[in-house]
């Protein structure tokens, strides 16, 4: 069956959850849609920190919600100690639960500064390098921006991860496959000596394709239900049968010998009675080494969108012990939300580096490797550096 390609850049976060009774274009309104592809960026923080700071001082001195929103963009923005000082300051005597949030998060922040910061290297970096997929994901929360880096800023970024002794590279978006010069990019990666996993929806996966990306590491594809009503619940596009679309990505995989694919699933409500049919569905393929299992995370999803899908860990883990009883030789992993905290270094689209806490709409901005290095980038005091050694290799069984 034909797939059509459809190549969107989503909206972030979603705008039904945005309070509409706010005066549009007020700062209020321009600090809840930061997020945006428009708006996430540096120059859009510092532009706003500015407004806010001119508020307080002229209108509002004592006001705890403009307190927080530029604390809030403060450490979103490239912060450095004096930033993060600043923003501890403004939230002193703060009675808001996302300012109290802010607090805890200073206060890592703070113990991890006193830490050593030289001699760090970043083995594990996962890029957003395309900024179009083919889906809609409910509550996605890639850090999706406007801007798009050529082929040859992105080599030289590869060559500036090689140079500092990255190992292992997660390459997603969006969906990669929908940019042109990725094809040539991975060989340049591969080159260079790094090992490449490829995060892909799979919706344009074909065997020429298939064949170029010979080199990966690992291949990682979705499936998160094995009907078309439960995968609709979270992954949507205008394929009404995406199971079926995703069953044949893993057949092709099978065909050509590919065995070193990981499985995506997002846990929610939705699917969590559904799971172990997709463990069933997922695990009978021969090319598929590794299940890794997400529990859905609301990081840019309104309120309402994370009340009808968010589920407790301790849910999936009882559905995923079942599962491993019928698959007990099977690589399973579960990425629960609150072990996600500052795992990430993220590169975006536009070359900015960006890292996020577990909590809602919280991505920092911790430099840009168009111009800054990644030994000054590793310094950031908001990077967890411990907490980056955890993530997955991307070689499955590693």
């Amino acid at each position: 069956m034909a797939r059509t390609n459809v190549e969107l850049l989503p909206p972030h976060p979603l705008r039904p959850g945005y309070d509409r009774d706010v005066d549009p274009g007020s700062i209020t309104d321009q600090f809840q849609k930061r997020l945006e592809p428009a708006n996430f960026n540096a120059a859009h923080f510092t532009e706003l920190a500015h407004r806010i700071e001119t508020e307080l001082a002229q209108q509002h001195p004592s006001s705890q919600e403009l307190r927080y929103q530029l604390a809030f963009v403060l450490l979103q923005n490239n912060a450095d100690l004096t930033s993060v000082k600043r923003a501890e300051t403004l939230l002193a005597d703060t009675t808001l639960p996302g300012g109290r949030r802010l607090l805890e998060l200073i206060s890592g922040i703070k113990t991890r500064a006193t830490r050593p910061a030289d001699d760090r290297v970043v083995r594990r970096v996962n890029w957003s390098i395309n900024n179009r997929c083919p889906m809609s994901c409910q509550g996605c929360y890639n850090p999706f921006v406007q801007g798009q880096i050529t082929e040859s800023q992105a080599k030289t970024i590869i060559d500036k991860l090689a140079d500092h002794g990255t190992t292992d590279l997660v390459i997603a978006g969006g969906d990669p496959l929908l940019w042109p010069p990725i094809f040539d990019v991975i060989d340049h990666a591969t080159t260079a000596g790094l090992r490449i996993a490829l995060d892909t929806t799979g919706y344009t996966l074909d065997a020429p394709k298939l064949d170029r990306l010979a080199s990966l590491a690992s291949l990682r594809l979705p499936m998160d239900g094995t009907t078309a009503q439960v995968q609709r619940a979270f992954r949507r596009s205008a394929d009404r049968d995406l199971p079926a679309r995703f069953r044949e990505s893993l057949h092709l995989c099978d065909d050509a010998g590919f065995h070193r694919v990981r499985v995506h699933t997002v846990a929610s409500k939705a699917n969590i009675t559904d799971l172990g049919a997709i463990a069933d569905t997922v695990l009978s393929h021969a090319c598929v080494r590794q299940w890794v299992v997400f529990q859905w995370w609301g990081r840019r999803a309104p309120q309402a969108l994370t009340r009808s899908l968010f589920i407790d860990a301790d849910a999936i883990r009882e559905a995923l012990d079942r599962v491993r009883l019928r698959h007990p030789d099977k690589e399973i992993i579960f990425a629960e939300t609150t072990e996600r905290e500052f795992l990430n270094w993220m590169i975006q689209s536009n070359g900015a580096v960006v890292t996020f806490g577990s909590g809602p709409q919280e991505e920092f901005i911790i430099g840009n490797l168009l111009t800054d290095t990644v030994a000054d980038i590793t310094r950031h005091p908001i990077l967890d550096f411990e907490a980056m050694q955890r993530g997955v290799p991307v070689t499955p069984g590693h």
